[in-house]
């Protein structure tokens, strides 16, 4: 499982993101990108999801974690025990 989770790509601001931002298909591509290694606590490309929205300011080139979202998996505890315990 460690060996899969390190080719997983992890989803970062490509630029700064302010606080109350909603995450769309439209405006992905200009506020994030994807890239390794996943970080413990941050998204992955498989959980990001349209309607999220920031609940911080975010800097360019931060890890988007599971903190930094309004979303199901910030607010099931066993869904954000296992963001934290996987990646590097």
């Amino acid at each position: 499982m460690k060996y899969l989770d390190s080719l997983v790509r992890g989803v970062f601001a490509k630029r700064d993101i302010p606080k109350g931002l909603v995450i769309s298909h439209d405006n992905f591509d200009e506020f994030f990108y994807m890239a390794i290694p996943l970080l413990k606590g941050q998204l992955s490309c498989r959980e990001i999801k349209n309607g999220e929205m920031i609940l911080k300011d975010i800097k360019a080139d931060d890890p988007l974690t599971i903190d930094d979202i309004d979303s199901p998996y910030s607010r099931i505890e066993s869904l954000k025990k296992s963001i934290y315990d996987r990646g590097m």
